[in-house]
């Protein structure tokens, strides 16, 4: 526990002395550091990268060799090889030039023979083919990546916020609870004095000591909480040592921003650009291709094929026509339609979640708004409360300690109210965020 209190005010001194910069150049370099941005960030890599080689494998002509060295074929030995270069697009259309070479181990001959291929399937949506729904696969999977990374970063920009905005309000708590501890001892002297006095007795002492002992009890709970918050600040967002940073101040505006916000109708539209939404959307999507390729495979296939053999007819040009039986196309067929029947099911619930959490997050703001309101009463009791406090102390009629008793009462009003704006600060940015609508810290403080 010692260590932890004496970490907790070293820190503390090092907060006061050191220089103090504004909010948003922490915020900033939280973005370039935070392991969750940065774990996102290798992952458009990632998937840059499995884009590349997708292309790759799909342009990439395949290259193979075949020989027999030695056969028989009649009365004659012979050997042979077979050099063949295909080139499959993602239209299905495929290429293959062979080169075949015979040599005769009898008479020493050698004979070859060029041919080429093409074929091009008909009746066929280009869209569907294995490389075509691949390719489609990976750019997608980049798109979503780099959506992410913006998503990541701005909720890692609200968590480190709202992380920073409770640390502030913990120091403050901490100086109003060590305030409350110096408070305590001068009142356990002066009844320390009374009762040697005969002015008071052994329970009043008792009384002066476990108010003391309950100030340094709140006081430690409070430094041990702030010294894990730090511990947690660091380890989430990155960092080697804390930050210093200026508290912000909340802008008056702020409410008026609330209450617009808080007037917009959450429309099915609003609903569709959730991310969790969108995500959904895209498995719908994937699930109907499936769906429409196990459809188109269960077809005939119809294809057109054009030939050149200079050691036959030369050119030649013919339709194929290929019917495939005891295939599992039934099963696929099936199994892609359930598949295609659970996403759209899940888009349904998700869509469901998402306006849930939606009317949650506006609930939140209401509160937060409706909180001012109790505070401003609050405030104006504060300000009659110092008034009279005043007139007592100039009168003679309040001690010392009463007088800095109220003054710690009001700097812990203060401190509720400006946790009451930075809450309604964070709430605010939160549901404007999941709006889908860009935000700034400008919009809420005053640095």
């Amino acid at each position: 526990m010692k260590r932890v209190l004496f970490a907790v005010i070293f820190i503390t001194l090092c907060i006061v002395s050191a220089q103090a910069q504004p909010i948003s150049e922490v915020i900033q370099q939280i973005a370039q550091r935070a392991p969750a941005i940065l774990q996102t960030q290798d992952n458009i890599a990632t998937a840059e990268q499995e884009l590349r080689l997708a292309y790759q494998s799909v342009w990439m002509p395949q290259f193979t060799v075949s020989a027999i060295p030695i056969g028989l074929s009649g009365n004659s030995i012979q050997g042979s090889a077979t050099l063949s270069l295909g080139l499959s697009l993602p239209t299905g259309t495929t290429f293959r030039l062979s080169y075949i070479g015979s040599l005769s181990y009898m008479n020493g001959s050698f004979r070859s023979t060029l041919s080429g291929e093409a074929t091009q399937p008909l009746l066929l949506n280009f869209k569907l083919t294995d490389a075509a729904i691949e390719l489609d696969r990976r750019q997608r999977a980049l798109e979503e990546a780099k959506q992410t990374l913006s998503e990541t970063q701005r909720q890692v920009i609200l968590n480190a916020l709202s992380d920073l905005l409770d640390l502030t309000i913990a120091q403050e708590s901490i100086e109003i609870a060590q305030a409350r501890v110096d408070l305590s001892r001068k009142r356990l002297d002066a009844v320390r004095s009374r009762v040697q006095s005969g002015q008071a007795g052994q329970t009043d002492l008792l009384a002066a000591q476990i108010e003391l002992r309950q100030s340094e009890l709140n006081l430690a709970k409070l430094q041990r909480n702030f010294a894990l918050a730090q511990e947690r600040f660091l380890v989430t967002y990155g960092f080697e040592k804390t930050p210093t940073w200026q508290a912000p101040t909340v802008k008056a505006e702020l409410t008026d921003l609330a209450e617009v916000l808080l007037h917009l109708e959450i429309t099915p539209e609003v609903i569709s650009k959730d991310a969790q939404v969108r995500r959904a959307t895209q498995q719908v999507t994937e699930a109907e291709r499936i769906l429409s390729k196990a459809q188109q495979d269960a077809l005939p296939q119809l294809g057109l094929t054009v030939n050149y053999d200079p050691q036959s007819a030369g050119w030649g040009i013919g339709l194929s026509v290929r019917i495939s039986f005891l295939t599992d196309q039934a099963l696929k067929l099936e199994e892609a339609q359930r598949a295609l029947a659970a996403a759209q099911q899940t888009l349904k619930s998700t869509r469901e979640t998402v306006r849930v959490e939606l009317l949650t997050q506006r609930n939140a703001l209401q509160e937060a708004y409706s909180q001012l309101d109790v505070l401003a009463l609050q405030s104006e009791l504060i300000a009659l409360q110092q008034v009279m406090k005043e007139q007592q102390r100039e009168r003679g009629l309040l001690s010392a300690t009463d007088w800095e008793a109220f003054i710690i009462e009001k700097r812990e009003f203060e401190n509720e109210h400006r946790a009451a704006l930075y809450k309604l600060a964070i709430a605010y940015l939160r549901y404007k965020n999941s709006w889908g609508l860009s935000f700034s810290l400008k919009e809420v403080f005053d640095e």
